[in-house]
């Protein structure tokens, strides 16, 4: 068994396939769909809703089959600098043979200058819990994924007095970007424990970037913007991949403090969904610890898929 970098960019389609079927078979493992190849090959060749740019691969070989590998995102962004993104995974049958170990020793040269590595991919009591505890890595967050079947639009319910919603499809209108980020950073107090990634650090350039990299793939973005005045309430993203367009993805919802406590967010998601064209499940990630959003979601009708952790190592 070797490890090696792995050039995904000019990868053989047949490898790439090898690449996938490590996937799908460590998800079926544990009762998950995979995403549809396409969709996947797009998602790693691409930056992530972070602004985190496309993997980077080590793979283990047994012979010249695939059985493993680790991905490495990174980013230029200074509020995130320091930290990778990073993923193992081991076909189940060639499990507890150190093919793993052998992947996390690879990891420093998929993610140069960078101090930190953080798994977002454990999944709560599997294998995976039990290998990063065992080689003294952290949990550092719980996360709930959820799906919603969009079948019957809820009531939007009223619109607090005083209080405007906004929509637009696409880039967002310069009169609004700078209030778009004002509203994104005020997720710097959302419930994500000891995490060292900050969701928050937005300015005008990343929210650009961001847009530019679903939108320029042949994506769809949707904002719904909720406003006192000219200042920021509240708002929510919706993103759609290019690669299958019945499924989107829900990103951002966040209501500033000052204006908490008046059912923004609930109005803010539904209004939402009555703005998407032709989706047909949407799907979600909320801290496990922030009650108040995992509410909303349920009254909305998404239910929940599973939890999965985030774990952690320093260099």
């Amino acid at each position: 068994m070797g490890v090696e970098e792995f050039d995904f960019a000019h990868a053989p389609e047949h490898e790439r396939r090898d690449l996938y079927e490590v996937l799908a078979a460590s998800e079926a493992e544990e009762l998950r769909e995979a995403a549809p190849y396409e969709h996947q090959i797009t998602g790693w060749q691409s930056p992530n809703d972070l602004g985190f740019g496309p993997a980077r691969f080590a793979v283990a070989r047994e012979g010249e089959q695939i059985v493993g590998y680790v991905s490495a995102r990174v980013t230029e962004e200074a509020a995130n600098d320091h930290i990778a993104l990073v993923y193992i995974v081991v076909l189940p049958e060639f499990r507890r043979r150190g093919i793993g170990t052998a992947l996390l020793h690879a990891l420093p040269s998929l993610m140069p200058g960078r101090t930190v590595a953080e798994c977002w991919n454990v999944y709560e009591g599997t294998a995976g819990e039990h290998f990063a505890a065992a080689r003294g890595l952290r949990i550092v967050t719980s996360m709930t994924r959820q799906r919603l079947n969009v079948t019957e639009l809820p009531e939007i319910g009223e619109v607090p007095a005083g209080y405007e919603l906004v929509t637009w499809t696409g880039r967002t209108p310069d009169e609004f970007a700078q209030v778009c980020v004002d509203g994104l950073n005020a997720m710097s107090d959302a419930p994500f424990g000891d995490t060292a990634l900050d969701s928050a650090g937005y300015t005008v350039d990343r929210l650009r970037r961001e847009e530019s990299n679903v939108l320029d793939a042949g994506g769809d973005r949707w904002v719904v913007l909720a406003l006192r005045g000219r200042e920021i309430a509240g708002l929510t993203i919706v993103e759609r991949g290019p690669g299958d367009p019945a499924t989107a993805e829900q990103l951002h919802t966040v209501v500033v403090p000052a204006h908490r406590g008046r059912g923004l967010g609930m109005v803010l998601k539904a209004r939402m969904l009555h703005e998407l064209t032709g989706v047909e499940v949407i799907f979600t990630r909320t801290s496990s610890g922030n009650e108040h959003m995992l509410r909303v979601n349920h009254a909305l009708g998404y239910r929940d898929l599973y939890t999965y952790l985030a774990v952690q190592a320093k260099s």
